[in-house]
């Protein structure tokens, strides 16, 4: 998908600020919603109902841990103001009905210009994942991002008077900009055909690492990526792609590093480079057999992967990217590319493309059960823990530590 970010924080409406009452940090409204005015740590459950008002609001710049939280909300869960410095863990979050016609369920966290945020061991459940616009901290390994170890279930951008946002996804950078120790790990993302609607399940628009230290987005499993309904035949999302207008070497997506990561089950396609310079995609496993459960062909599909000058750039902004390494089986219909319906790199759109292995045919249903299992056994073999767990039996309304 190539996504225009410009419209995304119209949906943080500062002007809700407004309803907070001026007092200390931990201040309450509606005794539901919580807003930190200093820094601590934070746990409860807090609830909104309405799509205009986020369960956390965090309005200060020093060090706050959120953990063990449980948040419903109509709209964004978090909220991080501008200079935050924010970890969220062992929270579980849930996206509510929207209040409002023509809005999708809220965002888990949107950080604007951030200058630390950890977010991991979380469970996320029916919300339009985490946008990060901007940022300020100097990307030493105190003031980065770091995203993982959670565990999603359906990205939902679905209003509740039908329709969908396109650009819905579990994790979205934009304008994140030359931030070295970046690193986005075994994050667990399943999306159900016809439970949801989601764009690219990640995007990394405008965005960049460094040429030491890239972006790591290395060790997740997405599988699903679907149009509403599931059998549509018009989808522009994907499982990963690096996007962005930037009409400069230094503004446009540059330095991502994308590796042993498993995509499986994505219409349109698993991963592309849409937009930027030194982006390798290798050590990938892309999977895709055309099908729903229950054998239903899906219409919105087309190559695994591919490396496209989707803006048109000057090669001083298009350069020096690669796909290699990968492990591709990917049906499509109408194509040959390597075997009969097959679409494992976009004909025309991959030069750059080596050294990939092409799976035999077919790729069928057991094929993607099996990247599941492979999946499991990593977990397992590297002692790897996701998400928040069970939920306790009792939480307090709110208790600061």
């Amino acid at each position: 998908m190539i996504l225009r970010f410009a419209h995304f924080f119209s949906l943080l409406l500062p002007g809700t600020c407004l309803l907070l009452p001026s007092s200390q940090s931990g201040a309450l409204l509606g005794a539901d919603v919580l807003v930190v005015r200093h820094g601590g740590r934070y746990t409860g459950r807090f609830t909104s109902r309405n799509s205009a008002v986020p369960c956390v609001r965090i309005k200060t710049d020093e060090p706050v841990v959120l953990e063990n939280c449980e948040l419903r909300g109509a709209g964004d869960l978090i909220v991080a103001e501008p200079g935050a410095r924010l970890v969220v863990r062992n929270c579980r979050g849930y996206g509510l009905t929207p209040s409002l016609d023509n809005v999708s369920r809220g965002r888990f966290l949107t950080a604007a210009a951030a200058r630390s945020l950890r977010v991991e061991h979380n469970y996320l459940d029916h919300t339009i994942g985490i946008l990060v616009y901007q940022w300020v901290g100097d990307g030493s390994p105190a003031q980065t991002l770091t995203v993982r170890y959670n565990r999603v279930r359906n990205i939902d951008g679905r209003y509740r008077n039908g329709d969908a946002d396109a650009t819905a996804s579990f994790l979205g950078l934009n304008q994140v900009r030359g931030v070295a120790n970046v690193d986005i790990s075994y994050n667990e993302v399943v999306n159900e055909p016809n439970q949801c609607a989601t764009g690219d399940v990640v995007n990394f628009y405008n965005s960049s690492g460094t040429a030491r230290s890239p972006i790591r987005f290395h060790n997740n499993y997405i599988q699903g990526a679907y149009p509403y309904p599931a059998t549509a035949q018009h989808y522009t999302g994907t499982g990963l792609t690096t996007d962005g207008d930037g009409v400069s070497a230094l503004t446009t997506t540059a330095y991502v590093d994308a590796a042993h990561n498993q995509i499986v089950s994505t219409c349109n396609a698993a991963m592309n480079i849409a937009a930027g310079h030194h982006i390798r995609f290798h050590h990938n496993r892309m999977v895709t057999s055309g099908l729903l459960p229950d054998g239903q062909a899906l219409k919105a599909t087309y190559a695994a992967t591919s490396i496209f000058n989707a803006y048109h750039q000057p090669a001083t902004v298009f350069f020096g990217n690669s796909v290699d390494h990968n492990v591709i089986g990917y049906a499509k219909a109408g194509y040959a590319v390597p075997a009969d319906s097959r679409h494992d790199l976009s004909s025309g759109n991959c030069t750059g493309c080596t050294d990939n292995e092409h799976l035999p045919n077919p790729i069928t249903l057991a094929t993607e059960r099996q990247e599941w299992q492979l999946w499991q056994q990593k977990l397992r073999r590297r002692g790897v823990r996701l998400d928040a767990g069970e939920p306790p039996a009792s939480l307090p309304p709110l208790a600061r530590r």
